[in-house]
């Protein structure tokens, strides 16, 4: 699958969920951004939608961004639900990602709006 380059237009971020604890020992949860990345996105549309909606995940959006080394640990990860995109300010919860052909130049993620 060939992607045209020009259209990773939107700059998302890649964040993983963390627990830290203080000097105190009181535990933060928070969300730490790994790496900022342009990506193309899409909506679902025809089969790949209907499948969806059946499912109740309607907001399930495609993005497709550059594969980069710190890719690595998601795909490491076999715990999804500790990693979310963020879009212009909107979480989405990874459901699936895929080092596209296998060839280490783009990956597709699905994710669901939170």
């Amino acid at each position: 699958m060939i992607v045209d380059p020009g259209k990773l237009r939107h700059r998302v971020e890649l964040q993983q969920y963390t627990i830290t604890t203080d000097s105190v020992g009181n535990q933060r949860q928070s969300w730490k951004t790994v790496v900022a990345l342009w990506a193309g996105v899409n909506s679902l549309y025809g089969q790949e939608y209907w499948a969806a909606a059946a499912q109740g995940q309607q907001n399930t959006v495609v993005f497709v961004v550059r594969h980069t080394p710190m890719l690595a640990q998601l795909f490491r990860d076999c715990d999804l639900t500790r990693w979310r995109i963020l879009l212009e300010g909107q979480p989405y919860a990874i459901q699936s990602c895929d080092d596209m052909e296998y060839r280490h130049v783009f990956v597709k993620i699905k994710a669901v709006r939170s």
